[in-house]
């Protein structure tokens, strides 16, 4: 059959553009500038759902623990922690003196409203699959907070550091969509829909000495042409989630510093399961008998991910090494949808988001790949910003991606377990025997124990999968090399409080 080139997949070389001189910073200009793709549709970070909310997410609130680089916890609000016998009650002390950004001291008041509100159904927060293990949280005075858990859970601190964990002031929560108050580096100044969020620094950050920065400021530019021309007309310090292609070509810039980050962040082809034809597990299967994933990864992300059966990434003692990886068959493919009653094959829209690149490219790969295994596809383009209100959870096919998650329980639990939050926006999967072994591995204290559910996880997916794990792919971003002090983190966020401009 033809593949595509490179070439053919990749709509412009925007970056070859970026290898001229670029200008010099105004003089005391402070303020770091970050180009994102997308909206941010809510300032509550209990309510954040996308990439781009998280980045905001991590400069204007804390947690009580902190992800480092190395994937390892560190204390962040919690100066400490400790276990019970049992591992199912944790008490933190927190740190005394944080202050909040209007000034008031934070206290284990404002950690048990918190987490009360995630957990609580009516809130409906993102994370609260991720904290369901939560029987009780008490604050026994004003630096102490305990929480009771319904059964043991030794990985309950490692998801504290989770995006949707952040502490916010008890009598402000009302408040909290329109203005923001956290403990953060950087405080809310204002927020103008559709073009940028405007942060300041904290002067009374807990931190001494941090941040750096007088502020930062977050711009929504749809297009990533016009992300890389900002960056190369010093109008952009940062422009996050690059695009595979154009990795290469902006190292050979000396303006610029580029990284290309290991991450378990995937991309996948949603399939809604109540909806015909992805209702029949025959024909999911099918989809992945037609498609080798290692030329998806080739022609999507120019080599720059790895091939998944799962939200587990390769880099995880747990990755299920046994299992073949999917390669091209399209005979058994149409076999199988003959089986489900498509003896013709199958015609369906695969809807794309307009100003992902990357997602629009893996979109035409798998409408080619697909279509020698008897899938027609046709291609729908939706603008990103409108993507997650028109299209996840609705359309039948489309393309979307997933942000790290701190463990493995909270990378799979959600995502494919039946009463999983992000499962019931997707795919709307439904397994008993995924089900029992997710609840298995999230009980498993014993680490070996906990690893061989996680590999029979990914077996049952690969015999009944949900819809189509393209890759795990790498976070590449570019900074202006004036700008000091910042690292992409693997779970595709920034930590800015160490930035400066030299």
């Amino acid at each position: 059959m033809t593949i595509l080139s490179r070439r053919d997949l990749v709509a412009g070389a925007g970056a070859a553009a970026l290898l001229g001189p670029m200008p010099a910073r105004a003089q005391g200009a402070n303020i770091a500038r970050i180009a994102m793709a997308g909206s941010i549709r809510t300032l509550d970070p209990t309510m954040t759902s996308s990439a781009d909310e998280y980045i905001y997410d991590v400069l204007v609130f804390n947690g009580l623990v902190r992800i480092k680089e190395d994937m390892t916890i560190a204390p962040d609000l919690a100066e400490s922690w400790s276990w019970d016998a049992s591992l199912k009650s944790c008490t933190f002390k927190l740190k005394p003196g944080v202050k909040f950004h209007n000034g008031r001291e934070m206290t284990s008041a404002d950690v048990v409203a918190t987490f009360r509100r995630i957990i609580d159904p009516a809130t409906g927060a993102i994370a609260r699959n991720t904290f369901e293990m939560i029987e009780a949280i008490e604050a026994s005075d004003p630096l102490t907070v305990t929480f009771t858990l319904k059964y043991p859970y030794a990985g309950f601190v490692d998801i504290l550091g989770d995006r949707q964990a952040k502490i916010v002031p008890a009598d402000a929560i009302e408040t909290m969509a329109t203005q923001p108050i956290g403990t953060g580096p950087f405080r809310f100044r204002s927020h103008t829909p559709g073009d940028r969020i405007v942060l300041v620094r904290h002067d009374d950050y807990f931190e001494k000495g941090l941040p750096k920065l007088a502020g930062v400021e977050l711009r929504m530019m749809p297009e990533m042409s016009s992300r890389l021309n900002a960056l190369k007309a010093g109008d952009i310090d940062i422009v996050w989630e690059l695009n595979p292609e154009d990795i290469k070509v902006l190292r050979e810039n000396p303006n610029l510093r580029v990284e290309s980050v290991t991450s378990a962040s995937w991309d996948t082809a949603v399939m809604n399961n109540t909806i015909a034809p992805f209702n029949d597990v025959r024909v999911r299967k099918a989809f992945h008998l037609a498609v080798d994933k290692r030329d998806v990864i080739d022609l999507t992300l120019f080599g720059e991910g790895a091939p998944v059966h799962s939200p587990i990434a390769p880099s995880s003692a747990a990755f299920a090494t046994d299992l073949p990886i999917a390669k091209s068959d399209p005979a058994a493919a149409r076999k199988l949808l003959r089986e489900a009653g498509y003896p013709n094959g199958v015609k369906v829209p695969l809807v794309i988001p307009v100003g992902r690149a990357t997602r629009e490219r893996l979109g035409v790969t798998l409408q080619q790949l697909a279509r020698p295994g008897g899938f027609d596809i046709e291609i729908q383009r939706v603008p990103a910003a409108r993507y997650l209100a028109e299209v996840s959870g609705k359309a039948p096919l489309y393309v979307d991606g997933y942000l790290a998650r701190p463990t493995l329980d909270t990378a799979t639990y959600s995502f494919l377990h039946s009463t999983g939050v992000f499962n019931n926006l997707l795919w709307h999967y439904n397994n008993p025997d995924v089900d029992k072994t997710l609840e298995a591995a999230r009980k498993a204290i014993d680490p070996v124990q906990q690893r061989e559910h996680y590999v029979q996880l990914q077996r049952l997916l690969y015999d009944n999968p949900p819809g189509f794990f393209a890759y795990a792919v790498n976070f590449g971003c570019a900074y202006r090399s004036a700008l000091k002090g910042v690292t992409a983190h693997p779970m595709r966020w920034f930590d800015l409080r160490n930035a400066s401009f030299a």
